[in-house]
């Protein structure tokens, strides 16, 4: 299985709201403000490229989508936050 990472930084209030919205309501996870994840693989990333491509603004917002295996994200180093997830090498 993998997962799909979605982070960016986009300027326009209204368009990174509804990302936002349509991330959720696709099953991503909100991790931080402007990351999020879910379970899915390059078709999940590639519905979030057509998605997002509509609504931002190139020249100024950017959007990374990242599909990475369970084991990778299993591997992840989590500094503080309240994840309680037990695959997770926590730096306190």
């Amino acid at each position: 299985m993998t997962r799909v990472i979605v982070a960016y930084d986009i300027s326009n209030d209204e368009v990174r709201r509804r990302v936002a919205e349509w991330l959720l309501s696709h099953g991503f996870a909100r991790v931080q403000r402007s990351l999020y994840v879910a379970r899915g693989g390059v078709a999940l990333a590639r519905d979030v490229e057509r998605f997002v491509r509509k609504l931002i603004d190139p020249r100024t917002d950017v959007v990374h989508v990242v599909v990475v295996s369970d084991l990778e994200w299993s591997r992840r180093i989590v500094v503080g936050g309240s994840d309680a997830e037990s695959d997770v090498y926590r730096v306190a």
